[in-house]
């Protein structure tokens, strides 16, 4: 869980900070420059820096492992371990029914009172069908909502590359101090989106947080201090922000009408993958239907052994408890997985997912932009060295034949 910050004085920029270089031209090295123009420059490089300031956050520092690892490793064994499973959860009721399904099983093997079991599972039979649909409609519902946010994120992660590739790909910012602040702080703002809309999921309001507080230094309503803080439309404010920089970078020449449209489409994106999130969210199963639903297995739980004994006897009970823990664990992975944005072991990874996101922009910034030039191909390479023997070769590619 992310904590929550207090306004600070300015910390000290950590080894992850987000390195927000500007590519300065050669010509603004020259001392023509008014009083007025340096400080101007002197102030937006200050603020860049303060822009960089990346807290301490758990799981966010990069250190010299692989940063891709295969986490997710299935195994036969996986059933024995009570991690990331409902067993916690249904060990008490299922535990109840068994006791339960025990008594009367008792009462029928070593008592006469044999009147209170009928011969026939009618009952049984036609009480299982329900629970059968009932369990397996509120099971597809309920991945389906998982899955409907999986995929809405994925849709957020999408629009965010093609507006950061939009905006540090297709822009020019001239030379321009400021123009390389406002193009790297409209990057913070990409990742700074995300973030907002994980903790606004969560039921956490403000951006006062360790991951998001510093991507949004830059903007003046929400630097410490500030009386015109957001508390609940963080995401919001964010997205009002992208489309007033596309606006202003039109006006300025730092990105053609192309760009701008391709821009304004991708904050629509950004929108529309907040609202999905919100309905998801704000729409949980109706009340009534998943208490009818824990009436009904409640009501089939507690007729099996009648239904049972006649035929099984003393086997009665292990079959209560194995149906008990089957149907109550099904209902209950059905409520641990139909909200996928909280903490849960089976919730949505969204601070892995938030932390991804951050190293692709980070790599985008530190990649300059004439070093994706065309003019930089070479259609003939040639490998000269081999590092691990020092014995050198050449390897011609010809990726085009002449």
């Amino acid at each position: 869980m992310s904590k929550q910050l207090s306004p600070t004085p300015s910390r000290q920029p950590s080894k992850t900070a987000l390195s927000l270089t500007s590519n300065n031209n050669s010509n603004n090295s020259n001392n023509n420059k008014s009083p007025v123009r340096s400080h101007r420059l002197s102030n937006a490089s200050s603020l860049l820096e303060r822009m960089t300031d990346i807290q301490e956050v758990v799981d966010q520092e990069v250190d010299s492992e692989p940063i891709v690892t295969n986490t997710y490793k299935e195994s036969w064994f996986d059933f024995i371990t009570a991690h990331n499973t409902v067993f916690r959860k249904v060990l008490a009721p299922a535990t109840v029914f068994t006791v339960w399904g025990a008594i009367w099983t008792v009462v029928y093997m070593l008592t006469s009172w044999r009147t209170l079991y009928p011969n026939s599972q009618a009952l049984i039979s036609v009480i299982s069908f329900v629970v059968a649909l009932i369990l397996g409609y509120r099971t597809n519902t309920a991945y389906d909502r998982f899955w409907e946010a999986r995929r809405g994120w994925g849709s957020l992660v999408t629009h965010s590359r093609n507006l950061a590739r939009a905006i540090w790909c297709s822009s020019d910012a001239k030379g321009n101090a400021q123009y390389e602040l406002e193009r790297a702080g409209a990057i913070n703002l990409i990742l700074a989106y995300a973030v907002a809309t994980k903790h606004l999921l969560r039921d956490e309001v403000g951006h006062n947080y360790t991951d998001l507080a510093h991507l949004l230094i830059h903007v003046p309503k929400f630097r410490p201090g500030s009386h015109n803080q957001s508390a609940d439309s963080v995401p919001v404010d964010i997205i009002l922000l992208l489309t007033d920089y596309t606006r202003v970078a039109e006006e300025n020449g730092v990105i053609d009408g192309t760009t701008k449209t391709l821009m304004n489409g991708s904050i629509g994106g950004l929108i529309e993958c907040l609202t999905n999130f919100e309905r998801i969210r704000n729409t949980p199963i109706p009340l009534a239907y998943a208490i009818h639903l824990k009436h009904i297995l409640c009501l089939y739980l507690i007729s099996l052994p009648f239904q049972t004994c006649t035929l099984l006897g003393w086997l009665t009970i292990p079959v209560t408890a194995i149906a008990a823990f089957t149907l109550l664990g099904i209902e209950a992975v059905s409520n641990e997985i139909e909200q996928p944005f909280g903490y849960d072991a089976d919730d949505l990874d969204l601070n892995e997912f938030c932390n991804e996101l951050r190293l692709e922009l980070h790599t985008l910034m530190q990649t300059p932009v004439d070093g994706r030039g065309v003019k930089t191909w070479d259609m003939k390479a040639r490998s000269r060295s081999n590092r691990t023997g020092g014995s050198k070769r050449e390897s011609k590619i010809d990726a085009i034949p002449e």
